[in-house]
């Protein structure tokens, strides 16, 4: 083989494969040891591992961010979703007078997206994308969160409960319209931006037995009627479906079922969607035949920040900090350091 060919086919690989990994085991998220060490720690329970881990407060922020937005998402909502990760965590952090995780003593926060956010290290993104696709976005990410290192959302000067969900469907709710507090800043906005959101509908089909056993209820009821036989009267007994199996009984003005009746038991939205394993308490429902058909729009509880409100924001040339004012009303974004430690 000409050595000008060898030669050729040697520089391709070097530059095709081995330059990108060395970058990308040299990146660690693009961040500074020095600037992590210069900030504050929280204590972490990582639920994959069981173990209860300190960590630079920006670690952990690259760590949720990366968790929980596509890193796809414009630079912009990123930013947003960065600042609201933070601000979630030192609202609970013990060191600035929060409570720690409830779950887990002894932690400010846990890696469970149920109770708190989730969270992957540094090794679990490598491990879920190509190691081009990890430099690139892991350098986005950690740009994102350095971008706005410090910065959290307060209300009246403390750190709020900066909750967000995926996508709501074009409406997200006031805070006591799906839990049972009212939050001055959690209120509901339904903008053009939602409108851009992907609907994210869900069609879940189940038979009414299944129904039944999944929820314990009954949608059956029983019928007696009386027939004159030989001049005497037998009752014959027969199970027949209720005429309104199903009713909601309260909804948000967003459409989000508040409480709804199933049968003979009346579950809240939040639980009927926990137990189905639906995507959004904003249903229709219908029932066919021996078949219930229950139809989602949205993705999460529909409070606070849309994700998918903040790319559509984020892609109408929207500041990061506008994103957080349209969800959090009346809110300020603000310096961390401004925070009083306890």
């Amino acid at each position: 083989m000409d050595r000008a060919v060898i030669f050729s086919i040697a520089f391709c690989i070097l530059v095709v494969l081995v330059v990108p990994s060395v970058l990308v085991r040299g990146c660690d998220f693009g961040v500074e040891p020095r600037e992590e060490a210069a900030g504050p720690t929280l204590k972490v329970f990582v639920v994959a591992t069981g173990k209860l881990v300190e960590m630079p407060l920006e670690e952990y922020v690259r760590g949720v961010v990366a968790a929980e937005m596509p890193a796809s998402f414009g630079t912009e909502a990123l930013k947003a979703q960065a600042v609201a990760a933070r601000t979630f965590a030192v609202k609970r952090m013990k060191q600035f007078g929060g409570a720690g995780c409830a779950a887990h003593p002894g932690a400010d926060v846990c890696t469970d997206h149920v109770h708190c956010q989730a969270w992957i290290s540094d090794g679990e993104l490598r491990k879920r994308l190509s190691y081009l696709e990890y430099y690139t976005y892991a350098r986005k990410i950690a740009g994102a969160v350095e971008a706005t290192a410090g910065k959290i959302v307060t209300y009246q000067g403390k750190p709020i409960e900066a909750y967000y969900h995926a996508a709501s469907g074009g409406s997200t709710d006031n805070s006591e319209d799906v839990w049972s507090t009212a939050i001055p800043y959690l209120r509901a906005v339904a903008t053009e931006f939602e409108a851009r959101e992907p609907r994210f509908e869900q069609r879940l089909e189940l038979t009414v037995d299944e129904l039944e056993k999944k929820l314990g209820v009954k949608l059956r009821q029983k019928k007696v009627t009386t027939y004159k036989v030989a001049g005497k009267d037998v009752q014959v007994v027969a199970e027949e479906r209720m005429d309104r199996p199903i009713e909601v009984l309260s909804a948000s003005r967003a459409g989000r079922v508040k409480d709804i009746r199933v049968g003979d038991r009346v579950f809240s939205g939040y639980s009927l969607r926990e137990i189905l394993g639906l995507r959004s308490t904003k249903l229709t429902y219908q029932v066919v035949g021996d078949k219930v058909y229950f139809t989602t729009t949205g993705y999460g509880h529909g409070v606070g920040m849309s994700q998918y409100g903040a790319q559509a924001m984020a892609q109408a040339g929207k500041s990061y900090v506008d994103i957080l004012k349209h969800y959090y009303r009346g809110t300020e974004v603000i310096a961390s350091t401004g925070l009083a430690a306890r």
